[in-house]
């Protein structure tokens, strides 16, 4: 990185200094730590357990259903009730239910037990990300969002690599402790922040706050192409994760473990990109990235030659380009477009649409790769070809274009505070 990049890049990463910021990022990254050890645990868990592609993505696919059906009423709540109380609640329930999973012996409790346990992600995120506009309000708000997302691409490599680790050290069901204590850590961090109280009270009817949020969406064109775009590509990407866990055990025949690596290996490809688009985004525009997403995702295309675990790996780290080039510009983008009165719920929304995606590209490729219709390598290949081709089709008609006449505004704007 050049020199001038890597200053850049230091000085967003000075505004962790702020305590309240500090204490909101270790939160973030010691649960996002622990919830990789049951993403993965849970996979391997429920693959011992039936021997089914299908099964596992049905698991993963649980875990999104509530981001899309209570999913945006979490938004509404956070925008009504104190949000540091609804994070710190949401984080002792799930770590309640994470301890339990250990106690299961069937696929269908591990079932009903992580979708219990999803159901309290969508309170916390929406409220963690209003509470962040919060925390750092004014020109500090997107220099926190990249270090948030930054760091949360930092725990795409560590964070599989560690929950491979302990799924090898302690098997899948003694692995799911550790997420319950980093969920109890995670609270403790948030407790540590003083209260801003609850939102002024909201004189609508909950389903006419829904309907603002999704208007919000709507009404700003970069916003309306990156939500569309996410959640085609996490279509196709839920897929490809849903899939690697059975290729790696029963096409490779590795430990189930390896599954891990090879997400981290992912998430340091989307660690360099973020960083990258750190040190560039007050100078240069977004645009770019959304393409090398589409990239990313395409990569996975390679698998249906069946490449062995050292071909997979450079594939792995390609791939990381498509959560760097639109997970950060999307969030930037809906802090610079939206006013904070909204952003709960349009958090809320987009979360949702993302996880509506995600659910249904994990059941239906999961389903397409088992053995007698397409196999894992097939199955693969084409989650990874509809998730990139969809990403692609939304900037072919149009969505490039809005958010090039965006940054365009963007750009212009910080010139001219810069004078």
């Amino acid at each position: 990185m050049p020199r001038r990049s890597f200053h850049r890049t230091a000085a967003i990463f000075g505004v962790i200094r702020d305590r309240e910021l500090r204490a909101l990022w270790f939160a973030d990254w010691v649960s996002d730590a622990g919830n990789f050890v049951t993403f993965i645990a849970l996979a391997v868990y429920v693959n011992k357990l039936t021997g089914s592609a299908l099964a596992v993505g049905i698991a993963l696919a649980l875990r999104s259903i509530p981001w899309f059906t209570i999913g945006p009423f979490g938004g509404v709540l956070a925008d009504r009730v104190d949000r540091r109380r609804l994070m710190i609640g949401s984080n002792l329930i799930r770590a309640a239910l994470v301890a339990a999973l250990p106690f299961t012996h069937a696929a269908w409790q591990a079932y009903a037990i992580a979708l219990a346990s999803s159901s309290f992600g969508p309170m916390f995120r929406p409220a963690r990300g209003a509470m962040l506009a919060q925390i750092a309000a004014g020109e500090r708000l997107v220099p926190a969002l990249v270090v948030t997302e930054t760091t949360h691409q930092v725990l795409h490599t560590l964070g599989p690599a560690f929950g491979g680790l302990i799924v090898l050290a302690l098997g899948p069901r003694n692995a799911f402790f550790v997420d319950a204590a980093s969920f109890v850590l995670s609270a403790a961090f948030i407790l540590t922040i003083p209260t801003r109280g609850r939102p002024p009270p909201s004189e609508h009817p909950v389903l006419e706050e829904l309907r603002d949020g999704g208007r919000a969406i709507v009404r700003v064109p970069a916003v309306r192409t990156y939500s569309v775009m996410n959640a085609g590509m996490y279509f196709g990407g839920a897929g490809v994760t849903a899939l690697l866990v059975v290729y790696v055990r029963d096409v490779l025949h590795r430990p189930g473990g390896e599954f891990g690596l090879v997400l981290s290996v992912a998430g340091l490809g989307t660690v360099l990109a973020s960083l990258a688009i750190g040190a560039r985004d007050d100078h240069h525009p977004r645009t770019p990235w959304t393409y090398l997403a589409v990239i990313g995702m395409a990569a996975f295309c390679l698998a249906v030659f069946s490449p062995a675990l050292g071909f997979l790996l450079p594939i792995a780290l390609v791939s990381g380009l498509t959560d760097a080039g639109t997970g950060i510009p999307m969030s930037a983008t809906i802090a610079e477009a939206l006013p904070d009165a909204v952003r709960g719920r349009v958090y809320g929304a987009v979360m949702g649409l993302n996880e509506f995606a995600a659910a249904s590209g994990s059941v239906l490729f999961a389903w397409l790769g088992e053995p007698g219709r397409l196999g894992i390598p097939g199955g693969l290949a084409l989650a990874a070809g509809v998730g990139a081709g969809l990403g692609l089709a939304v900037l072919v008609f149009g969505g490039a274009e809005h958010i090039r006449r965006f940054e365009r505004e963007r750009l212009t704007a910080l010139a001219a505070r810069s004078v």
